[in-house]
């Protein structure tokens, strides 16, 4: 089954400017990556690229290179406005997208900022998977909620997909089984190989429960990574570029680090356990960032890409 390979890290080079952004867009669809992926947040301290407006920059800017988010914030969005936007990214970007969707930060600002209730996140990100799909399968849609009332709705655009994916970033037990009952693709992160088997195990048993089947090449990872020649990997680079959500779990075991044959032996590893598609995040600043994206093209994504494995 094919491996693709795409990016994240966005937020490390737009901190440079538009001209670093539109420099690191090119040098990955020269190197051969797959995607290019945008976190979102709504409020908060650091510099992020709006998902949107993001990928309408890739989108016009390349011809290939494909474009996700990793994860849309659905619960505190307007699933109306955001299928229109995603429906016409889609179609005038030939079918290039593809849309992950979460159900929210655990800090209260951004519900509150949006003024969401935290405790209605899941339902509302049930609802938008609904209704985002009614609305680019459909001319018109009516549909009421205590969220939403649509009345014969219509957004005008459908997507060049005919079955635009949504995958599913969550790795807890409910965000399992909306997986299995609502998604088309799993995109989690912070999972050991074999957290990540058993999560595939998991959404299968409940898809099957639904009638329903996530495809195989649908399971997918979101994963820091950092190629180092000796295999060292600078305290500082632990310290300040990985996620540290989980603490049960030592960094390695959660993260791809070292030469490039210990992370390519840490990536099948999580290939076996049931994984096809990977978004890598550099564990870097922008000083290191063209020569990590250099180094795991070479490595770890044209031996994929090129099916050379």
């Amino acid at each position: 089954m094919p491996i693709k390979i795409g990016l994240s890290g966005v937020s490390v080079v737009a901190k440079e400017g538009r001209d670093a952004f539109l420099s690191y867009v090119d040098e990955a669809e020269a190197q051969g990556w797959d995607s290019i992926w945008f976190s979102d947040r709504i409020v908060g301290p650091t510099l992020r690229i709006d998902p949107i407006v993001g990928m309408s920059m890739i989108s016009g800017r390349t011809n290939k290179l494909k474009f996700g988010t990793g994860v849309l914030l659905m619960s505190v969005r307007s699933p109306v406005t955001m299928a229109r936007e995603l429906a016409t990214l889609d179609n005038l970007s030939n079918g290039r997208l593809v849309v992950g969707v979460g159900v929210g930060q655990e800090a209260l600002a951004e519900y509150e900022a949006m003024g969401v209730r935290k405790q209605d996140r899941g339902r509302r990100l049930d609802e938008a998977i609904q209704v985002m799909r009614e609305l680019w399968a459909k001319d018109t849609v009516t549909y009421e909620s205590e969220f939403l009332k649509l009345d014969n709705a219509s957004i005008g655009i459908h997507p060049f997909q005919q079955n635009l994916p949504i995958w599913i970033g969550s790795r807890s037990e409910a965000g399992l089984r909306r997986t299995g009952r609502l998604g088309d693709g799993w995109l989690p992160t912070q999972l050991t190989p074999a957290e990540f088997r058993v999560g595939v195990s998991k959404i299968n048993l409940y898809a099957n429960e639904a009638g329903r089947t996530i495809p195989q090449d649908h399971f997918g990872l979101q994963i820091s990574c950092y190629i180092s020649k000796t295999g060292h990997v600078p305290d500082l680079i632990k310290e300040k570029f990985l996620l540290k959500r989980r603490t049960d779990v030592p960094l390695e075991d959660l993260n791809l680090l070292g030469t490039s044959s210990q992370v390519m032996d840490r990536l099948k590893q999580y290939i076996e356990a049931g994984a096809t598609k990977f978004v890598f995040n550099p564990a870097c600043g922008f000083d290191e960032i063209h020569d990590q994206m250099a180094l795991l093209s070479e490595y770890i994504v044209n031996p994929f890409h090129q099916k050379l494995i």
